[in-house]
C-alpha cells in the first residue's frame, strides 16, 4: 500500500464510520441526492447516517458500491463489525466446545491405536523370530549368523 493510502487507512480506522463515509462522499464529489438515492433514504436522513458510529450491512454495501470503495476492509477488526457477528459466535460457542472435546477424544483414541499397532508389530516380530528359530532347529541347520542377520 502507498504511504498516503496507508495513512488514510489508519485515519479511517481510528474514526467512527459516519465521519469516514462523509469524507469519502465529499472526496468523490457525490451530491446528497445521489447518496440518498443509492441508500433509498431521504436526504434529511443522511446527517443521521454521517453522525452514526455504525451502519447496517446492507447500507454499507450500497455505499461501498456507490463510492467504489470497500468500506468493510477498514473495519474488519473494529468493534462495529465484531458486534455484527457476536451473536453468531455466541450461538456457535457450544458447538465449537463440543467439537474440541470430540477432537481431544479422537486424539486420545488415535494415541491408543498407535500404541496398539506398535505392540502388535512387536508381537509379530517375536512370532516370526520364534517361527524361524523353530524351523531352523528342526532341520538341524541352526546357525547364529542366520539369527543375527534376521
Amino acid at each position: 500500500m502507498e504511504s498516503s493510502k496507508q495513512e488514510k487507512y489508519n485515519t479511517m480506522r481510528s474514526r467512527h464510520l459516519g465521519n469516514s463515509i462523509r469524507e469519502l462522499v465529499n472526496e468523490g464529489g457525490f451530491t446528497s441526492r445521489e447518496v440518498a438515492t443509492a441508500l433509498e433514504v431521504g436526504e434529511d436522513q443522511l446527517d443521521e447516517i454521517y453522525q452514526s458510529r455504525s451502519i447496517d450491512m446492507e447500507r454499507l454495501l450500497k455505499l461501498s458500491k456507490l463510492l467504489q470503495h470497500n468500506l468493510f476492509i477498514y473495519y474488519l477488526d473494529n468493534e462495529v463489525i465484531g458486534s455484527l457477528f457476536e451473536h453468531y459466535v455466541k450461538d456457535l460457542a457450544p458447538q465449537v466446545s463440543y467439537l474440541i472435546r470430540e477432537l481431544e477424544a479422537k486424539d486420545d483414541q488415535l494415541a491408543q491405536l498407535r500404541a496398539l499397532t506398535e505392540t502388535q508389530r512387536k508381537i509379530i516380530e517375536i512370532l516370526e523370530t520364534r517361527e524361524f528359530l523353530q524351523n531352523s532347529t528342526i532341520d538341524g541347520s541352526f546357525k547364529t549368523d542366520e539369527i543375527l542377520s534376521r
